[in-house]
């Protein structure tokens, strides 16, 4: 029976008509088949002709090879398939392993899983795992041997996206099987929408059964937010309101923190008051004054009286920020009061409020940074800076809009060790000095011996690199360890840093030897440091310090070639390796560090301080010089003349782009002063000191005043506009920034232009983009998945009053995740899991896992898998075209070719030596029989038919009465009708008689 397929093929051609399907066979493009009788009726009329010299036989065969052919060729445009249904079930496990399910709970459904497979599964039924929890994992794909449910790796428990995890199952779901999905949940999602998956599940056909996981909820509170005032002022009195949820009535103590310190709130002095909370939703109120302006981090947090009953300990907290009004805040870092105390008296003097500190004591965080609008860093090294507080200052001022200062210094930029490192991506010069700078070099060897302390050899590379990176291009640095193999030798020879590529290469080929003897190691670093053309030779040793020397001698050498050593000693033998490497270290002016085992991690910063003795050479000074005035457009040098002169300087290099040179030396145009925008916040570089040694004369410069509250001004953050509010909403991992703007007058604020950046939790910075709405109203959505507090900084640019200049303002909001949604929910969320059931044609799993019936084939519409068989008929219609042409054109007997592939197929085969006898017998028979026709006696003489005798000269017998002379007698009734012979049959035919007579011959010699 011949049945239409239920899909029509939408595109192609002829592809207007429906898929076939006869039986196992699919044609998905049968319109082809209208063109097979007119193919073969055209191929019938043809061989009237082209086929009429052919025998009957010949002629028969080589028109049905011809319809065959053209058959083939119809079948294969059809694009024939096999079809195959399908009767497997496939069952595909979702299983939440997110923190809302406790690992009991999880255990319990693999179970589940492992009970129902022991009943109504059959050999051939497959099943699957994904477990999900804030990102889906396939543990095993569906195959008929799995049968339990592996949990390997789950990825982050914290946060759930069950719609990801029903997703990932339908992409790994079989072709040829039926498909069922069970999801094992508490039904919480933190991210995606569980029912619009759903509903692609459903379009697929595949249902979801579905296993609720109820976790036992005892005596649970939650702190689900702290209300308090997005805005302040200083002095005011905040009322911070925690939002707190319990299961049960339940006692605690309530606790509030300012910026990590706990506050205090009893009127006994304690730093926490006592709560009583009713079953439900509970508010308490806390009365908070602003004593200090900025960003303003307060945390709630509740302790149970009895913790049995809580388990979730992370839910127990809430966070807020509130952004208190104040004067403009700077903050200058230095750690010589004697170099910035006449830069901090102008300021105040000029009506900003300075906060001084010193780089021990710098802001550690974003939040603590943003506390002030401008940062100023009065010559500073990068050392007492760890890398996480240099890029919390970078993201300060890309990010949130802040303002920096850098001022020169012999341990400022280049000299300081800001090459390489994030802040240096910031400043508006470049710390390398440019490659036409002829100036003194530093050239650093480095001693690697770190076999013997733990991860060596990853600290060992560490170090070396970060030493590298503190490098300025134009400085010289080799590399010395003893090898296994090899001794003593110079794994980088010394060489010019460059990009530091080659350099880098040959610390990644580090051996890690342990050495015996110093001596090796330091002479080579003697002559090496001392063939080069350098202004500072310093070597950098890393040991435990057991190897013997240095010899008396050695040091000497050192002393002589002015080579200092530094030496860094981890986890040591004892006091005697100590004190041996310490004297060795001041007999050559250099540094002694002494690290204890567990405190490896601070060895790169030690090398990048002990880098910088090679950098002095980036410093110039000299005669004094007047800084010279680039005529570049600057509002912070308005109003200002000429500039003192000045004894000395870092080398620096001008950076492309936007940066603006304001100030440069007459030696070499050397930058001396460059500003520049750096995201939302701007930043003023001072190559020459703040007014110390090289810029002394600056303290009596009359524009001296106006000269740096003029610049701090200009780079500081621009103040916050009460005429602007931000709004957020969370929802989920996406936050909904709302913006309103307004006009002085109270009116909503027609255009601006908004720019803004997000902070994370983990200190990177993400785009801001706002888009109208409305008059006066702008918004946005921002991903805010992970817990901690994240800081919208925002600055718009508003058409001035009246055609005058644009108003510039700046807004900041803060968006806190004290803990992630997974936490939030203590109930499972039934209802959703029922509608995930009903709208998919799934179950809700009963309690027993032996009624579950996971492979049940109810309701299951059973696949169809096809495979294309194409290739075959085309191959099938090439050997029909060879055997058409072999029947035409060879006029192959098909009678004979039917005998050789009989015999071909024949298992019978006679041995090569029987038919070399056989062979030679049927050759001694052709000669008897020759010879027998030459002896025979001649021919009867026949009747005379006229006057005279006639001779009848033949071989057969005489020609009876009604014969004709010479015409052949008719043949028997048996033998078969004549019929003209073709050349090759002929041959075949004499070719089979010999065959036939070795085969009789053989077989007679075999017997």
């Amino acid at each position: 029976m011949i049945a239409p397929h239920a899909l029509l093929s939408a595109t192609g051609a002829p592809g207007v008509l429906g898929a076939l399907v006869v039986g196992p066979l699919q044609l998905d493009e049968p319109g082809w088949l209208m063109v097979w009788p007119i193919a073969v009726g055209l191929a019938l009329w043809l061989s009237r002709k082209s086929l009429a010299g052919l025998g009957g036989r010949v002629r028969v065969t080589a028109i049905a090879a011809r319809v065959l052919l053209l058959t083939a060729l119809v079948l294969v445009l059809t694009e024939p398939h096999l079809r195959d249904e399908g009767e497997d079930v496939s069952v595909t496990v979702v299983l939440d392993t997110s923190r809302s399910v406790p690992a009991s709970l999880q255990q319990q459904a693999s179970l589940y899983v492992e009970r129902a497979s022991e009943t109504n599964r059959s050999v051939s039924d497959r099943l699957g795992v994904v477990t999900v929890a804030r990102e889906p994992y396939v543990q095993a794909l569906p195959s008929a041997r799995t049968d339990r449910v592996e949990r390997i790796f789950v990825g982050s428990p914290d946060g759930t996206d069950l719609a990801a995890g029903l997703r990932l199952a339908l992409a790994s779901r079989p072709s040829d099987a039926a498909t069922r999905v069970v999801l094992a949940t508490d039904g919480n999602e933190t991210a995606g929408s569980l029912l619009e998956a759903a509903e692609a599940a459903r379009a697929a056909g595949v249902p979801i059964d579905v296993m609720p996981l109820v976790r036992e909820i005892g005596g649970e509170v939650v702190v689900e937010r702290l209300v308090a005032p997005a805005t302040a002022r200083v002095g005011e009195t905040i009322a911070l309101k925690p939002v707190l949820t319990a299961t049960r009535p339940t006692t605690g103590r309530l606790s509030v923190l300012v910026n990590g310190e706990a506050m205090q709130l009893g009127e006994d002095g304690s730093r926490s008051v006592p709560v009583t909370l009713n079953a439900g939703t509970n508010v308490e109120s806390v009365q908070i004054v602003a004593t200090r302006d900025g960003p303003q981090e307060y945390e709630a947090v509740f302790e149970p009286d009895d913790p049995e009953g809580d388990t979730i300990l992370e839910n127990n907290r809430a966070l807020a920020v509130t952004f208190v009004a104040g004067e403009g805040r700077v903050l200058v870092l230095s750690d010589d009061p004697r170099e910035s105390a006449s830069l901090e008296d102008v300021l105040r003097v000029s009506g900003l409020n300075v906060d001084a500190r010193l780089s021990s004591n710098a802001p550690t965080t974003l939040t603590e940074l943003n506390r002030y609008d401008a940062v100023i860093m009065v010559n500073q090294e990068s050392y007492p800076f760890s890398q996480r507080q240099q890029e919390a200052m970078r993201s300060y001022v890309h990010d949130s809009g802040g303002g920096l200062i850098m001022t020169g210094g012999d341990r400022s930029y280049g000299a300081g060790g800001w090459i390489g490192s994030p802040l240096e991506d910031a400043l508006p010069v470049q710390l390398d000095p440019p490659q036409r700078r002829n100036m003194p070099r530093g050239a650093l060897a480095l001693i690697i011996h770190s076999v013997e302390m733990a991860q060596g050899v990853y600290f060992g590379k560490q170090t070396a690199n970060a030493a590298v990176d503190a490098l300025s291009r134009l400085d010289l640095v080799g590399i010395i360890e003893y090898q296994w193999t090899g001794g003593t030798s110079w794994v980088h020879p010394m060489s010019v840093v460059g990009d530091g590529s080659a350099v880098k290469r040959s610390i990644n080929n580090l051996t890690f030897g342990d050495m015996k003897n110093f001596d090796p190691s330091f002479q080579l670093a003697v002559n090496g440091l001392g063939g080069v053309d350098a202004g500072q030779r310093h070597i950098i040793v890393i040991t435990d310090g057991d190897p013997s020397g240095p010899s008396p001698a050695i040091v000497r050498a050192l002393q002589q070639a002015q080579i200092t050593v530094s030496i860094v000693v981890i986890a040591s033998h004892g006091v005697m390796d100590q004190t041996r490497m310490q004297r060795l270290a001041a007999a050559t002016n250099g540094r002694f560090y002494n690290i204890p085992a567990g405190q490896e991690a601070t060895i790169p910063q030690i090398f990048v301080k002990e880098a910088q003795t090679v950098r002095r050479s980036l410093i110039w000074e000299g005669e004094p010089i007047a800084p010279i005035r680039t005529g570049a457009p600057s509002e912070a040098l308005r109003g200002i003349g000429g500039v003192p002169s000045i004894g000395g300087y870092v080398v620096t290099a001008p950076r492309e782009g936007l940066a603006l040179v304001t100030l440069r030396s007459p030696v070499e145009d050397d930058p001396l002063a460059a500003q520049w925008q750096y995201g939302l916040g701007r930043v003023f570089a001072l190559t020459t000191d703040a007014g110390g040694r090289w810029a002394a004369a600056w303290q009596n410069w009359e524009a001296y005043r106006a000269f740096w509250s003029q610049h701090v001004r200009w780079a500081m953050r621009p103040s916050g506009s009460a005429d602007v509010r931000i709004v957020t909403e969370t929802r989920g991992d996406e936050t909904r920034l709302i913006v309103e703007a307004f006009t002085p007058e109270g009116e909503r604020l027609p255009f601006a232009d908004f720019q803004g950046r997000l902070s994370t939790p983990e200190g990177e910075g993400r785009d801001v983009t706002l888009r109208q709405v409305g008059p006066g109203r702008w918004e946005t959505s921002v991903e805010t998945r992970d817990a901690g507090s994240y800081l919208v900084a925002l600055q718009y640019s508003a058409p001035g009053p009246e055609g005058g200049p644009p108003v510039r303002g700046s807004a900041q909001a803060a968006i806190t995740r004290p803990f992630s949604d997974e936490f939030r929910s203590l109930e499972p969320n039934l209802a959703l899991l029922r509608q995930v059931a009903d709208a998919t044609g799934g179950r809700l799993l009963p309690p027993d896992a032996r009624q579950a019936d996971l492979w049940r084939r109810d309701g299951l519409e059973m696949p169809v898998t096809t495979r294309a068989i194409w290739i075959p008929l085309a191959l099938a219609a090439l050997v029909l075209l060879l055997i058409d042409v072999a029947i035409r054109r060879v006029r192959l007997d098909p009678a004979v070719l039917v005998g050789l592939v009989r015999r071909a197929a024949s298992p019978a085969k006679q041995k090569p030596g029987a038919q070399m006898d056989a062979l030679g017998a049927a050759r001694a028979k052709a000669k008897e029989r020759i010879q027998k026709q030459r002896v025979a006696p001649p021919p009867e003489v026949g009747e005379r038919a006229g006057p005279g005798p006639e001779l009848q000269i033949g071989a057969g017998p005489k020609a009876t009465s009604g014969e004709k002379p010479g015409v052949k007698p008719p043949a028997k009734p048996g033998d078969p009708p004549g019929e003209p012979e073709e050349g090759l049959g002929r041959l075949l035919k004499a070719k089979q008689r010999t065959r036939d007579d070795i085969d009789s011959t053989g077989g007679k010699q075999d017997h």
